[in-house]
């Protein structure tokens, strides 16, 4: 196959894109974000060869040029079309994966598609990992939600497309554009885009799935279902839909204009769909075996002029309840991506910053770490598919209430935009801020991370601020005017960790590697407990989290449920060296009276116990997994075990 790259103009890129209101391809840049986070740059199929339509038990391939079609035919296929099939036990995944594969790696031959909300059931189909890397609600946990209520017609429908370019063209991080277009010895070259070829069912009427204070309403019951089952925190969303007049291109041109955005998108699946957005949230990016994610979360109206932004930002990072949001989708992530990681590797890179769009400020966190030998990013693309920031923690609870309290099925909201190219390289973008339009009608579908303590009416006027980008650019809305690492080898030390129905299993378990702690410690060692694990008889025992708050009130502490305080930082201080460290806390207990006789190692900031300890026992009150913990939280969890595992054997 030849390569051919050369330069091409912003008009001919600008040509390209308004031809997808008639043709099938898509457009998926990186247009705007912080600088040192957000990679720039944007990638547009302008003709596609293959369109690879997923399922979840297979893909589909069609041929749309004569490239396309002696590509498919061709030998270098030959092995991977034969082994094409549809059925039980097939991996969607793995024959995505398979095609890049019969190719060099090369950034230049890449897939560019997007998912659906729903294909986070693909977890179901990828390859299985060894047991041990899995979390409590980890990659596979994610495809084990129920069914939707809301059927989109047939048994097994699309959950979304990929395409295979012949001719694609990018943007550099400086604005130049290129292109790069395959050939294959005497096959001629198309001249023009693939018409699309709609196949969709009609056009949805206009309408909203709640009438005004209806969304603020669902909250209200959504908060008792976050006290009465064991969610940490939970996504919610709803859909408005309008008559537009103004070609979906043109409003994609003027949205990229006022509202250039970390993810913009712009998709023609030929079935009669134009999907286009400009999303906030830029979810993977994997690069030479590193993955990084940057979660967002907290949304303030952007207010005019730098005063005015100033403000706004205030007010954002005034808002606890948003960072805690922020804390725990953060830690959420770094659980599903944990198992893929080399331990210790993932780590909080930057917390909270700020970054401004043009009617909303968002605080973003990013998260890194080093794939483990045998992972890609097609697994970090299936283990983070309906991310938890648009579903909850633990995911598999949180998409059973989703299932119970929305309105309307989520389509193509909260799916994933996905770039990833032959050398292994991949960009990931969250289906966010989107219109899906069919016909002369739009759909805008938003939502926001809840927890025990949001505000109804605060989560409805989030979730109408959030339309009202893509409404003003379909002319409906008028304008306004890091912690290092220590280094040096750990002594060995063992643990037997018992984490049964604990949300972040993987994480915790990620922790303990990190500091040279083995955790199929013999029957003898130091116990670590979390979760709903039960209390066991006769070894020295680490509890954390509400394990521990159980563990004190069998000592004769008094104890008391509260609302969920998960994602909380806490500033904390040792008894005995005066040293102070950040942790987080996750709880649905606290503590009001400690057990006689128990030594405090560490208290926060208003004084009140976080870590105690008497004779065998061990309890720490906050999540040293959590990536609020720095440094000397993590590295207390290490000394008590070391103490613990000191002491005499009975």
């Amino acid at each position: 196959m030849r390569i051919e790259r050369g330069a091409c103009s912003p008009e001919e890129a600008e040509r390209a894109l308004a031809a997808l209101d008639a043709c099938e391809g898509l457009y998926f840049g990186v247009d705007a974000g912080i600088a040192g986070l957000h990679p720039l740059q944007a990638t547009l199929v302008a003709r596609p060869a293959l369109r690879i339509g997923v399922f979840e038990d297979g893909v589909e391939v069609r041929a749309l040029t004569g490239f396309g079609a002696a590509l498919f035919g061709s030998q270098a296929l030959q092995g991977w079309r034969s082994g094409l099939r549809r059925g039980a036990g097939v991996s969607p995944v793995a024959q995505l994966r398979g095609l890049l594969r019969c190719f060099q790696p090369s950034p230049d031959v890449l897939l560019l598609g997007a998912l659906r909300f729903e294909a986070h059931r693909l977890a179901r189909k990828t390859e299985a990992l060894d047991p041990r890397l899995r979390g409590g609600d980890g990659i596979h946990a994610g495809g084990d939600g129920p069914p939707s209520r809301h059927p989109r017609g047939g048994g097994n429908p699309e959950l979304g497309v990929f395409y295979f370019p012949e001719r694609l063209l990018r943007r550099d991080a400086d604005g130049r554009w290129s292109f790069v277009q395959l050939s294959l010895p005497g096959v001629e070259a198309a001249s023009e885009p693939v018409d699309a070829t709609p196949t969709s069912p009609g056009v949805p009427a206009p309408g909203d799935d709640f009438a005004p204070g209806g969304y603020a309403e669902m909250v209200g019951r959504a908060l008792t279902v976050l006290r009465e089952r064991p969610l940490v925190s939970l996504t919610l969303s709803q859909s408005y839909r309008r008559r537009v007049a103004m070609p979906p291109s043109k409003a994609f041109a003027r949205l990229r204009a006022a509202n250039p955005a970390p993810a913009s998108f712009f998709l023609n699946d030929g079935s009669g769909l134009r999907l286009l957005g400009a999303s906030p949230d830029l979810q993977l990016v994997v690069r030479g075996g590193e993955v990084q994610s940057l979660p967002v979360c907290g949304t303030v109206a952007r207010r005019p002029g730098a005063q005015g932004e100033a403000e706004s930002l205030r007010e954002l990072f005034n808002e606890e309840v948003d960072a805690a949001a922020l804390a725990v989708c953060s830690d959420a992530l770094r659980n599903d991506l944990a198992p893929l990681c080399e331990p210790g590797s993932l780590r909080l890179l930057d917390r909270r910053r700020p970054m401004s769009l043009a009617t909303v400020v968002h605080a973003v966190d990013r998260l890194g770490g080093k794939l483990r030998q045998g992972c890609d990013a097609w697994d970090a693309i299936v283990a983070t598919a309906a991310p938890v920031m648009l579903t909850g923690a633990p995911r598999a609870e949180a998409l059973r209430a989703i299932a119970d309290l929305e309105a309307s099925p989520r389509g193509w909201y909260g799916g994933l935009v996905v770039q990833v190219s032959a050398d292994g390289d991949a960009l990931v973008g969250t289906l966010l801020r989107a219109a899906a339009v069919h016909g002369d009608v739009a759909e805008v579908r938003t939502g926001g991370d809840l927890l025990a303590d949001s505000s109804p009416g605060r989560e409805e006027a989030e979730s109408r601020l959030k339309t009202r980008s893509l409404w003003r650019a379909f002319g409906l809305e008028d304008a306004p005017g890091t912690t290092r690492v220590a280094s040096g080898p750990l002594a060995p030390l063992a643990v037997r960790l018992l984490a049964q129905g604990d949300p972040f299993e993987a994480a915790l378990a990620d922790t303990l590697a990190s500091l040279g702690i083995d955790t199929e410690g013999d029957v003898d060692a130091v116990h670590l407990l979390a979760g709903t694990a039960p209390t066991p008889e006769g070894p020295a025992l680490v509890a954390i989290g509400d394990a521990a708050y159980r563990l004190l009130a069998q000592a004769g502490a008094q104890i008391r449920p509260v609302a969920g305080e998960h994602g909380r930082a806490l500033r904390c201080t040792r008894t005995d060296t005066g040293e102070t460290f950040g942790a987080g806390r996750y709880a649905t207990l606290e503590l009001v009276q400690p057990p006689p006789d128990w030594q405090v190692l560490a208290t926060d900031a208003d004084g009140r116990p976080v870590v105690l300890t008497r004779d065998r026992l061990a309890c720490l009150l906050y999540r040293p997994d959590s990536l609020l913990c720095d440094e000397a939280a993590r590295q207390l969890l290490r000394s008590v075990i070391e103490q613990l595992a000191a002491l005499p054997r009975p």
